[in-house]
């Protein structure tokens, strides 16, 4: 937690949380975790909001038990998505950081308990929300403010089929020029395609960014969800390797 509060409160810390789109097994975050030793934040979905009804949606319980005994044995900060106001309670012993997904930007009973919890809100930008709308809804965490909310570009639906969202690199610029937010990217969904992923950290540390949120999985084409945007831990390792020599120029610190 002390990793948490000193990157909260540095204006100078860049975060690269990364992990599996989806818990899958205690084995494959655990190989995460010994690949990547510098990961300090780790990401992985246990409720999955799915698309199609069919698709994998996380293990659930099955899943909270794995992330409690991998917390007793490897120190970092967990972040994983929450879909519903009735998780809270369960997922808060687990959890330093909720996040909240793009299809629940405007779940207002959500945000609402969250701000009861007054734990870390990663906080997506809904497909096709304004800068503005996004804004206007952390207005219902009022409790955790700037300080606490982690708003995070994951691109925006727009008329482009070449990639599958557009990443908004003007989103990330006017929020850290206008307002005291940390400002967190997704390349991975924002282009959803692995071999994007890299250019794009790159352009998001360029742009301002407070750091980045990365799908990475042992072996993406086996992923249960989201393989075509995953990267591997030893691409993953390269990127922060990169990232670290860049930071220089933009006064920036790679944890």
């Amino acid at each position: 937690m002390s990793k948490l509060k000193n990157y909260l409160e540095s204006e100078s810390k860049f975060a690269i949380i990364a992990g599996p789109c989806s818990l899958e097994s205690r084995e494959q975050l655990e190989s995460i975790l010994t690949s990547e030793e510098q990961l300090s934040f780790v990401r992985a979905g246990i409720f999955k909001m799915r698309t199609q009804a069919e698709s994998f949606q996380g293990l659930g319980n099955a899943g909270l038990k794995i992330i409690k005994e991998l917390k007793t044995k490897y120190d970092f900060s967990f972040v994983t998505e929450i879909t519903d106001p009735r998780q809270a309670e369960t997922l808060n012993e687990v959890v330093d950081v909720f996040q909240v997904g793009s299809r629940n930007m405007y779940n207002y009973d959500l945000l609402r308990e969250l701000n009861a919890y007054g734990k870390p809100v990663l906080f997506k930008r809904a497909f096709s929300a304004t800068v503005k709308e996004w804004l206007n809804a952390c207005g219902y965490m009022p409790d955790l403010g700037e300080e606490k909310i982690l708003l995070c570009e994951r691109g925006i639906r727009t008329f482009e089929t070449s990639t599958r969202n557009t990443l908004d690199i003007n989103s990330v610029i006017y929020l850290k020029q206008n307002t005291k937010f940390k400002v967190i990217v997704d390349p991975s969904h924002g282009a959803g395609i692995a071999a994007m992923v890299g250019p794009l950290c790159h352009v998001a540390m360029a742009a301002g960014a407070d750091g980045i949120l990365v799908e990475s999985h042992p072996n993406p084409a086996q992923a249960l969800s989201d393989k075509d945007q995953q990267i591997t831990p030893e691409e993953l390792t390269h990127i922060r390797a990169q990232l670290t020599e860049i930071a220089k120029f933009y006064h920036k610190e790679v944890i």
